[in-house]
């Protein structure tokens, strides 16, 4: 669909054997980015610094690293600059464009470690000006929608674009089919107007003119995970104390690996919970 719409992105090559894809990053070098071609929790993407662990990544896959996930793989031109992810709804012919957010992967502090589901999250991103969010509004979400419409295929729903803002402009890096972990968790405080309304327009193809209302405030979530998660061994079972007293006016607590026992609220996986909070 890029090529055929001229969607701004990566050069890229899909691989179904080991040897081919090893064949094309020696072809293209380093850095070099490869994902395996389904889902994998967030984990299945590695951004290649040398051609050696390009090649370590391949043999995961094909190896049953991510199940039929692994299967075959995409291997893409390493691009530079700032992600940020990008949200619209669509209606088939119409789309409102949503707010833009930007998570951090990386398990650490200091943007270090390994790629998680996401840590944190914040809305709007700073990097998309209202320049660079009308560029990608007229580069990469209208002709998608306009081109899956040519296509006979309409897309009706969430579009999420993660995009690289490059020093030339956004370059289309994926796209996803669902408001994101946790970027819908700054995203929707921020959100005015009634969601539901939203997205019955959605539904009911009468998107067309709708402009939905914003709080001026920014959003910040933080993720709390169980030790040992994305690599280690997750122990699950500790209690989590203290959320009557985090959660205010402009504070919620989003759960998500959570059970309860009795009266105590246990973790129960990796990323437990996000703290969000409404701001300057």
């Amino acid at each position: 669909l890029c090529d055929e719409m001229g969607i701004p992105t990566a050069a890229y090559r899909r691989c179904l054997t080991a040897e081919a894809a090893i064949a094309y990053v020696r072809e293209r070098g380093a850095p070099i980015v490869v994902k395996a071609d389904g889902l994998a929790a967030g984990k299945g993407v590695v951004v290649a610094e040398t051609v050696e662990a390009a090649e370590r990544f391949i043999h995961d896959c094909f190896e049953g690293a991510f199940g039929q996930s692994g299967a075959s793989v995409v291997v893409e031109d390493f691009l530079e600059g700032e992600e940020a992810s990008l949200f619209a709804l669509c209606d088939g012919k119409s789309f409102v464009l949503l707010e833009s957010a930007q998570d951090h992967k990386r398990a650490f502090d200091g943007d270090t470690g390994p790629n998680t589901g996401g840590m944190g999250a914040y809305s709007p991103a700073p990097v998309m000006t209202p320049a660079m969010l009308e560029r990608a509004r007229r580069e990469i979400i209208e002709p998608t929608v306009r081109g899956m419409a040519a296509r006979g295929t309409p897309f009706t729903g969430v579009l999420y674009a993660g995009v690289m803002v490059a020093a030339d402009g956004p370059r289309l890096i994926e796209f996803n089919v669902r408001f994101g972990d946790p970027e819908a968790q700054v995203l929707l405080p921020r959100l005015k107007s009634d969601l539901l309304d939203l997205l019955v327009a959605t539904a009911r193809g009468e998107l067309a003119g709708v402009e939905p209302e914003w709080h001026e405030a920014a959003a910040l979530t933080v993720v709390l995970a169980t030790r040992g998660y994305p690599v280690g061994v997750v122990e699950t079972g500790s209690e989590i104390r203290g959320l009557d007293r985090a959660e205010g006016e402009d504070i919620v607590v989003f759960q998500a690996a959570t059970r309860r026992e009795g009266d105590r609220l246990l973790a129960n996986g990796g990323r437990v919970l996000d703290v969000t909070a409404l701001g300057g």
